[in-house]
C-alpha cells in the first residue's frame, strides 16, 4: 500500500513539474533541432536518391487512379446513350401523344388507330395512360440528365487531378535530374577542396630525385675517367672511313663519291 502511494505521488510530482516548466514544450524543440540536424547529417546523394525512389512511386499513384477514372468515363458514355435513346423515346411519344389528343378533340365516336377504328372512350383511356407514362418517362429522364452532369463534372475534376499530378511528375523528373548535374559537379569540386598539397612531402621527393641525378653524374664521370668512354649515350659511333690517296682519285675524277656516316 505504502509502495503504491508513492508511485501515485511520483506521478503527480511529474505532472506538476510538467505544468510548470512547460516540459512538454521543451522537448518538442530538442526534438525538431536533433531532427533537423540528423537530417542535415544525411549526403545529398543519399537525398536524391531517395526523392528518387518516390518519384517511381508516383507511378503506382497514376495507375491506382487511371482504373477508377476509366471505370468512371465508360460509366458516363453509357448513361450518355441512355439519355439519348430516353430523348428519342419521349419525343416518339410525344408525337404519338398529339396526335391521338387532336384526333379527340373534335369528340368523335370512333378514333382511326393505324389503319384501325376504335371506339373513342377506349382511345381516351389508352392516351391516359400513356400520358401517364410519358409523365414518367420525362421525370425518369431529368434524374438521368442530372446524374450525368454530376458525372461528367466529376470525371472533368478527376481527370484534371491526374493531369496534375503527370505534370508535376514530369517537373520533378526535371528538377530531380538538375539537382542530379549539379550533385556530380559538387561533388567533382568537393573532392578538388579536399586534395592538401603536402609541401614537405613534395620537399623530400625533389630532394632525393636530385640526389640521383646528382649520384649519376658521379659514376658517369668514374666510367669516363676509368675507361676513357663516356656513358651518357648509349649508342657507339662509327669510325669516320679511311681517306686513301685512290679514293681521292676516284673522288676528284667523277667516281663514286665517298659517303660519310
Amino acid at each position: 500500500m505504502h509502495k503504491l502511494a508513492m508511485t501515485l505521488l511520483a506521478a503527480v510530482v511529474v505532472v506538476w513539474i510538467a505544468a510548470k516548466t512547460n516540459v512538454t514544450s521543451y522537448a518538442s524543440v530538442v526534438w525538431t533541432k536533433v531532427t533537423k540536424e540528423t537530417k542535415n547529417q544525411i549526403p545529398t546523394r543519399f537525398e536524391i536518391e531517395r526523392v528518387r525512389n518516390e518519384i517511381a512511386q508516383l507511378d503506382a499513384d497514376l495507375g491506382a487512379m487511371i482504373r477508377p477514372i476509366a471505370e468512371h468515363k465508360a460509366d458516363v458514355s453509357r448513361l450518355t446513350r441512355d439519355v439519348r435513346k430516353s430523348e428519342d423515346s419521349l419525343t416518339e411519344q410525344r408525337e404519338a401523344l398529339l396526335r391521338i389528343s387532336k384526333d379527340l378533340e373534335p369528340n368523335p365516336k370512333a378514333v382511326i388507330l393505324d389503319g384501325e377504328s376504335y371506339p373513342a372512350d377506349r382511345v381516351r383511356r389508352k392516351l391516359e395512360r400513356d400520358f401517364e407514362s410519358f409523365r414518367r418517362l420525362e421525370k425518369h429522364l431529368e434524374s438521368q440528365r442530372k446524374l450525368l452532369e454530376a458525372k461528367e463534372t466529376s470525371l472533368q475534376a478527376a481527370q484534371e487531378q491526374l493531369a496534375k499530378l503527370v505534370s508535376k511528375k514530369q517537373e520533378y523528373e526535371v528538377r530531380l535530374a538538375r539537382l542530379s548535374a549539379d550533385e556530380e559537379t559538387l561533388q567533382v569540386a568537393r573532392i578538388g577542396a579536399k586534395v592538401e598539397f603536402d609541401a614537405s612531402r613534395a620537399n623530400h621527393i625533389e630532394q632525393a630525385l636530385a640526389d640521383i641525378e646528382h649520384r649519376h653524374e658521379v659514376q658517369r664521370a668514374e666510367i669516363e675517367l676509368t675507361v676513357g668512354q663516356a656513358t651518357s649515350d648509349p649508342i657507339p659511333t662509327r669510325k669516320e672511313p679511311t681517306v686513301t690517296p685512290g679514293s681521292v682519285r676516284q673522288y676528284l675524277e667523277g667516281g663514286p663519291k665517298l659517303v660519310r656516316r
